[in-house]
């Protein structure tokens, strides 16, 4: 695999300000991903199940530390299904926003 594409893995933590009122930060991290096709079988569960899948980026374990959403482009991608795919390799499955 090449990781030829370029992906922001995104964080977002809620936390009350100085006077109480919860304000959400979001930080983000640049990456080199593959970008796959979601599997058939994949996506027709994801379906059956009430849910999406669209779209599968496939990263390096040490970039990834357990964030939920993607930003591709001007997409935007919810993590639905984070999983080890081999050594040093986690894949993404991701469902758009």
């Amino acid at each position: 695999m090449r990781m030829s594409e370029i992906i922001k893995l995104v964080t977002s933590t809620t936390a009350p300000n100085d006077v109480g009122i919860p304000v959400e930060t979001t930080t983000s991290v640049e990456v080199y991903a593959d970008r796959k096709s979601v599997k058939r079988t994949e996506y027709y569960a994801a379906n059956a199940a009430g849910s999406r899948a669209d779209v599968t980026f496939v990263v390096n374990a040490d970039d990834y530390s357990g964030q939920m959403r993607v930003e591709h482009g001007s997409e935007k991608y919810e993590v639905t299904r984070a999983y080890q795919a081999g050594l040093g390799r986690v894949e993404l499955t991701c469902a758009k926003r």
